[in-house]
């Protein structure tokens, strides 16, 4: 039976956004169950941030949580974060701060909603790859382009691309491999050892 997510509708999300960024049902129960994987580890985060005032790394937490929760359409938290972000980009670090507490219960609400599939059999589209693949193509695509091989570097960032990043970290891919094609593998290595930093099991 092909899923219709009609329960996460109700609660508000935006399952159409969902789908969109992520191109397919099976896909989107993916990003569900990864981003209720993940949740655990990224309350703890701002909780500890927060306790320390560490803002900068707060900005860093609440700018990848606006992207996660986009991709499964839950808008109001990644509003939320954005909200956030400006600020502490801003400098607004005290009013950042005070929005924590709203920020954790709403991802709380998030967890909470969509804890049926993240407690389903664990989904692995078929055209995605494994984080320990895709730490693998990400040392050899670093290698091709030190080695001036733009040929095997776009075939590999084309690999790379089916791990399952963040929208905006196949973005900055989609940049590097521009790069690639002007020359300019200096700019490309940077956005490339940016996006394997954040391979996830």
């Amino acid at each position: 039976m092909e899923m219709t997510f009609e329960d996460l509708k109700a609660a508000g999300f935006n399952v159409e956004e969902g789908l969109g960024y992520t191109g397919d049902n099976e896909k989107y129960l993916a990003a569900l169950q990864r981003f209720y994987r993940r949740s655990y580890k990224v309350a703890s985060s701002i909780k500890d941030f927060v306790y320390d005032e560490a803002c900068d790394e707060l900005v860093i937490v609440v700018h990848a949580l606006k992207s996660n929760a986009r991709m499964i359409g839950a808008d109001r938290l990644g509003n939320l974060a954005e909200h956030m972000e400006t600020l502490g980009k801003a400098g607004d670090n005290g009013e950042m701060l005070s929005l924590s507490g709203g920020l954790l219960e709403e991802l709380k609400k998030v967890v909470e909603t969509i804890r049926p599939y993240g407690m389903m059999e664990e989904v692995h589209p078929a055209s995605e790859i494994s984080a320990a693949e895709a730490e693998k193509t990400g040392a050899e695509l670093i290698d091709a382009v030190e080695d001036f091989d733009d040929e095997r570097a776009m075939q590999l960032i084309d690999r790379l691309m089916r791990y399952p990043f963040r929208f905006t970290l196949i973005t900055v891919l989609k940049n590097a491999k521009e790069d690639i094609g002007e020359y300019e593998y200096t700019e490309a290595l940077l956005k490339i050892r940016r996006v394997v930093s954040q391979i996830e099991d």
